[in-house]
This record gives structure tokens, sequence and C-alpha cells, in this order.
């Protein structure tokens, strides 16, 4: 009888394009979020094993399309879920920022809907 091992858990990290603190949800110990921060928290994913980041979408954060783009020549191995809210982008545009970021990211690109 053949046994089926499954795949290992896959953990994403959370990349703070709002800004940062040191408790979710206040502001002790915030910082501002700038380019080098956010390339240090995704550098350091990559080399600590985790299979990705989420970068999120919202009023107060930077685009997500921006900073995945910005991110993947930093890193080697780390994927990048783009948060994605339909309505606010027409569908083909989504699907070509989408085929574009994937293919030269080779393939690192995950989509959160």
């Amino acid at each position: 009888m053949s046994r089926v091992v499954p795949d290992r858990i896959k953990v994403l990290w959370f990349l703070p394009t709002h800004g940062d603190s040191r408790y979710l949800g206040t502001a002790e110990g915030g910082r501002s979020v700038d380019l080098p921060y956010l390339t240090q928290v995704a550098k350091a994913a990559d080399t600590l094993g985790y299979y990705g980041v989420l970068l999120p979408t919202g009023r107060s954060c930077e685009d997500s399309w921006v900073i995945a783009s910005a991110l993947v020549p930093m890193t080697e191995r780390l994927r990048f879920l783009v948060a994605v809210r339909p309505g606010l982008q027409s569908p083909t545009l989504a699907a070509r920022m989408t085929a574009t970021l994937d293919r030269i990211s080779n393939g690192r690109l995950l989509i959160n809907v």
C-alpha cells in the first residue's frame, strides 16, 4: 500500500505597507514605511524560508503591485501574495498586470482576491 505524503505547510509573512509597530493595531514603537525597511523584511522572510509574503491593499497601504515589483529583484525564492480588490480596476488590466509580474518574477506571484 502506498502512502501519500502531503506537501509541507506553506507559511507566509505580512509586509506592513501601511506602517509597522511593535503591537498589531497600535502605534506603539511605530515606524513609517519606506522601501529599505520593506526590503529588509522581505529579505529576512526569504532567508528564513518563508513561502511568501502578503502585500495588503487598502486606502492606507502603499500600492501592492508597485511594492511587489520593487521587491521581486531583491529576493530569490520568496513569493508575493498581492491583494486585489475586484471592481477597483478593470479585469483586463488586472489580468495583464498579473501576467507581467508573474513572468518577470519567474512564477513567484500569488493573488489574494
